[in-house]
């Protein structure tokens, strides 16, 4: 058993660490959350899932770390006594922390974004653990993929990666360009939906996303024809994703970072 007290300021580090892992709990700008995974063996797909919460009051701050998605929980204060368990103490200091949920990012093949990356961590009845999913764009020869395409779990290379920008954001690229990136409902027709851009965009950091469909791998892989680019994009159902990347919503997280760093 480890005394919580001593844990405290592990999860300081994990909410300063990771600000793409953030999101914002609540409307008043007091509470932030992030989503740990924790594996079950070295080498195992077995995981557990954990909430790490912080709550920022007006003369102090706590953390709360609860099993997925409302299981047993524990709060992590200054002046906590309170034993925390083997299995608690690991989530914190082992557990991989998962972007936030809806996040978006792009692997590069040079300076060109080759495939895009979504997370999701929010809990849903048909989705009931958090999930990822790889989009190449079509066309893209496998060689380009991501080479972790098909691993079912994220892992610290994920970071590794993005620390070394082979991994990057594409939210905020997303979020300035308006009427450009669109999610395509094609379920129906290639057994998911996919993601589709109007035109490469240019980031201030020098790298394109390109044109096209960004298309779940294992539908690729089928070879089920992918709707045109111009049938998609002529689609009235289709939803323009820069609102959901709004600045005003990143404005309202980096708050919460901010928060998280007091």
């Amino acid at each position: 058993m480890m005394h919580i007290s001593s844990l405290y300021q592990t999860c300081h580090e994990l909410f300063s660490g990771y600000p793409l892992a953030v999101s914002s709990v609540g409307c008043d700008g007091t509470a932030c959350s992030m989503v740990l995974m924790l594996r079950n063996g070295d080498e195992s797909d077995n995981v557990d899932f954990f909430v790490l919460s912080h709550n920022v009051g007006e003369d102090r701050s706590s953390y709360s770390l609860c099993r997925w998605p409302s299981g047993s929980c524990v709060n992590i204060g200054t002046d906590s006594s309170v034993p925390l368990s083997a299995r608690f103490a690991n989530a914190l200091r082992c557990g991989v922390p998962l972007p936030r949920n809806g996040s978006l990012f792009g692997w590069k093949h040079g300076d060109v974004v080759t495939a895009l990356v979504a997370t999701y961590t929010e809990y849903a009845p048909e989705s009931p653990e958090p999930s990822w999913s790889v989009m190449p764009l079509e066309g893209a020869p496998e060689a380009q993929w991501p080479p972790f395409t098909g691993e079912p779990l994220i892992g610290d290379w994920f970071w590794e990666l993005h620390r070394v920008h082979k991994l990057v954001s594409v939210d905020g690229l997303i979020a300035g360009t308006r009427d450009t990136v669109f999610w395509a409902g094609t379920e129906a027709i290639i057994g998911s939906d996919c993601c589709v851009v109007a035109r490469n965009i240019r980031s201030p950091e020098g790298y394109t996303l390109q044109s096209g469909r960004y298309v779940y791998y294992q539908a690729l892989r089928t070879g089920v024809p992918v709707p045109s680019l111009q049938a998609l994009l002529s689609d009235k159902n289709k939803v323009d994703l820069a609102p959901r990347f709004s600045q005003s919503f990143y404005a309202g997280e980096l708050e919460h970072v901010r928060l998280a760093s007091q």
